[in-house]
C-alpha cells in the first residue's frame, strides 16, 4: 500500500496554520471603525482583541511548549524532520508538549502573586517546565557511589515512556515512507552499477561532510557494494544510503524527471541495457583527466565547474574508474543521452 505523503502534508499543514494566522492578525489590526459596517462587525473585532489578550499568554506558552517538542523529534530524527513532524505521533508528541505547557501555566496563574509580570511568568512556565518533566531528582545516594540503591524522584518517568512510545511509532511509519521512496529508486536505476555511480555522486556533492565523514560513508559503500549477500539486498541497502545522504527532494528529483530521450534498450558488452547506460560506459573509457576537461569545456556554469573538479579531484581508495562514472553520468544528466554520446564518440 502507498505510503502517505508526509513532506506534503507537512507543508499543506503549515500554509493552512500560517493563513490563518494572517486572516486573524488581518481582522485584528485593520481599523473598523469608520468604515460604514454593521455594528456586529465592530463588535466581533472588539472581542476577538479581547479574546486573543485573555488567551495570548496561554498561546505563546503552548507554542514554547510544541518547541520542545519540535525540537525532540528534529534531533531524533535528523534525517527525516519535516516528515517526522508531520506523522500522527510525532503531531501527538508536539500536542502534549503543548498541552502540558497551557495546563502548568494555569496552575502557576492560580497559585503565583497576583503582581507578578505576565510575560516574566509566561518564560518560566515556557521554558522551566518542559525541564521539570524530563528531570529526575536524587534525594540521597550510597557514600559508596555503588549500587542501585539510592532514593530519587523522577518526575519524567511518565513523559519518557510516552515519548519512547512516539519515537517507536514514528520509526515505524518512516520505513514505510522510507521503503516507498528507496523503491523507487529501484524502479529507477534497475542495475547495481547504476545505483553504486548515484551514490557514490551523492556523497561527492554532499559540501557539509568532513574528509573523515565522508572516508567512512565511502568504505560503507564499498563494504556493501561488495558484500557477498544476495543482489537485491544490497540494491536496497544501497538505495537506503542515497535516500539518507541525500535527502528526500534529492531522491524526489531523481525518480520524478523524466527519462531521457533515446533511453531504448540497445546492446552493449553482451549485456541488454539502456543507451544511457552505454554512454556512461563509453564516456568511462577515456582516461579521467580527458574526460573531466570535456565535461569542464561543455558546461559552463559555476556550480557544474565546480562539481567537475570535485568529482576528479584524487581521492584516497577511491578507484579511478569510480570517479570516471560518476562524471559520466553527471554529464549525461546535465547535456542529455545524445550530446554525451557524441563527446564519446568524439
Amino acid at each position: 500500500m502507498e505510503s502517505p505523503n508526509l513532506r506534503r502534508r507537512f507543508n499543506l499543514g503549515l500554509a493552512l496554520g500560517l493563513i490563518g494566522l494572517f486572516v486573524v492578525a488581518f481582522f485584528i489590526l485593520l481599523p473598523l471603525e469608520g468604515l460604514n459596517l454593521d455594528p456586529m462587525v465592530i463588535t466581533l473585532q472588539a472581542r476577538t482583541k479581547a479574546t486573543l489578550l485573555l488567551l495570548g499568554p496561554f498561546f505563546f506558552v503552548a507554542v514554547l511548549g510544541a518547541g520542545v517538542g519540535l525540537a525532540e523529534l528534529a534531533s531524533t530524527f535528523s534525517d527525516y524532520p519535516r516528515e517526522a513532524i508531520a506523522t500522527r505521533w510525532g503531531q501527538y508528541l508536539i500536542w502534549l508538549n503543548g498541552a502540558a505547557a497551557m495546563l502548568a501555566f494555569m496552575m502557576a496563574r492560580i497559585y503565583a502573586p497576583k503582581d507578578i509580570d505576565p510575560l516574566i511568568l509566561v518564560l518560566t512556565v515556557g521554558v522551566g517546565f518542559p525541564t521539570l518533566i524530563r528531570t529526575k531528582f536524587t534525594l540521597a545516594k550510597q557514600f559508596s557511589g555503588q549500587g542501585d540503591e539510592e532514593l530519587s524522584v523522577n518526575l519524567g518517568w511518565l513523559y519518557d515512556q510516552f515519548q519512547s512510545l512516539c519515537k517507536k511509532q514514528i520509526d515505524l511509519e518512516l520505513m514505510t515512507y522510507r521503503r516507498s521512496k528507496v523503491d523507487r529508486l529501484l524502479e529507477r536505476y534497475s542495475t547495481l552499477q547504476e545505483l553504486y555511480d548515484t551514490a557514490l555522486y551523492t556523497l561527492k556533492a554532499r559540501a557539509t561532510l568532513s574528509q573523515q565523514e565522508e572516508q567512512a560513508k565511502l568504505s560503507e559503500l564499498e563494504e556493501t557494494f561488495k558484500a557477498k549477500v544476495p543482489g537485491e539486498v544490497t540494491r536496497l541497502s544501497i538505495g537506503l544510503m542515497i535516500l539518507e545522504w541525500g535527502g528526500v527532494a534529492f531522491v524526489d528529483s531523481l525518480t520524478q524527471a523524466p527519462r531521457m530521450a533515446g533511453a531504448v534498450p540497445t546492446t552493449f558488452g553482451g549485456g541488454a541495457e539502456t543507451n544511457i547506460e552505454a554512454v556512461v560506459k563509453q564516456l568511462s573509457s577515456l582516461p579521467l583527466t580527458d574526460l573531466a576537461q570535456k565535461a569542464l569545456a561543455n558546461m559552463q556554469a559555476p556550480e557544474d565547474q565546480a562539481k567537475i573538479r570535485g568529482l576528479a579531484e584524487p581521492a584516497p581508495g577511491l578507484p579511478e574508474l569510480t570517479q570516471k562514472a560518476s562524471i559520466a553520468r553527471y554529464m549525461v544528466d546535465k547535456l542529455g543521452v545524445e550530446a554525451a554520446q557524441r563527446l564519446a564518440g568524439g
